[in-house]
């Protein structure tokens, strides 16, 4: 086996790599051009740098597992709950209907009656994504506090919106239908897929059964948002109750190891 060197006036010669004296005298006189630079002469530039992108790369692994095994401890699912009563007013009667954020609230726009992640601030901008995996919700009131839903008559479900961030505002706004659709509605008095109500992405709880959203298979992520918005209440009742003693106990379940800026 040999080795070229280059001589003092541009020849290249051929030494053998067994023969160190000879070896050693032309490395002395031509020295490595890596050595000069002060790069390590057994190693190319390009496998230093390969070596310090991977070094840089453990470092954030590093980094990132020290951020979720102090966030996340022993478990990466989180419940967000929170109660909600839909009206003030004192009428007696057997059903309560509203919706909010209706069509009018085009995607861009923030929403009302919402419940935003990741922020203690009213700021879109600083709010995070993560994957809803379950919903539920739960009737009660104060005339009727131990039983539960016996109140209440199929059918009974809330709607929710699920939220994006957008550039400005307080909360975040609608998500639209993230693929195409076309419709056919030619044995139907309509069919609606588009507009502000039915063009973005919303989902809905059955309160009566309390049939509740669950991530169906291992390989469903749950549902991308940045937050919840109230779509649509509707209750019945048995009998005719104050409505102003209706309260929802929501329950969202999140999945921790999805937080991110990004839809």
């Amino acid at each position: 086996m040999y080795r070229l060197y280059k001589t003092g006036n541009g020849q290249v010669k051929q030494v053998p790599v067994n023969d160190p004296t000879e070896d050693q005298g032309i490395e002395e006189k031509f020295p490595n051009p890596l050595e000069a630079k002060g790069e390590n002469r057994n190693e190319a530039p390009f496998v230093e740098q390969q070596r310090n992108q991977f070094d840089l790369i453990k470092q954030n692994e590093t980094d990132q597992a020290r951020f979720q095994t102090k966030k996340l401890q022993n478990s990466n699912y989180q419940i967000i709950n929170f109660k909600v009563k839909p009206t003030a007013d004192t009428t007696s009667q057997a059903f309560f209907f509203a919706d909010y954020n209706d069509a009018t609230v085009a995607p861009g726009s923030p929403m009302d009656d919402c419940v935003m992640f990741g922020t203690v601030d009213q700021d879109v901008t600083k709010s995070k994504y993560y994957n809803i995996v379950y919903a539920n919700v739960r009737y009660g009131d104060n005339e009727n506090t131990t039983s539960g839903n016996s109140f209440l008559l199929n059918p009974s479900y809330v709607e929710f919106y699920a939220m994006q961030k957008i550039p400005t505002g307080d909360f975040g706004g609608k998500i639209p239908r993230q693929i195409e659709a076309v419709k056919n509605d030619n044995n139907l008095s309509s069919l609606t897929i588009d507009g502000g109500d039915y063009g973005v992405q919303s989902f809905g709880v059955d309160v009566y059964n309390e049939n509740a959203y669950y991530t169906q298979t291992p390989d469903l992520k749950g549902i991308r948002s940045s937050g919840i918005a109230l779509k649509r209440i509707a209750l019945n009742f048995d009998k005719s109750i104050n409505i102003s003693q209706v309260t929802l106990f929501v329950e969202i379940g999140i999945d921790l190891n999805t937080e991110g800026n990004n839809y």
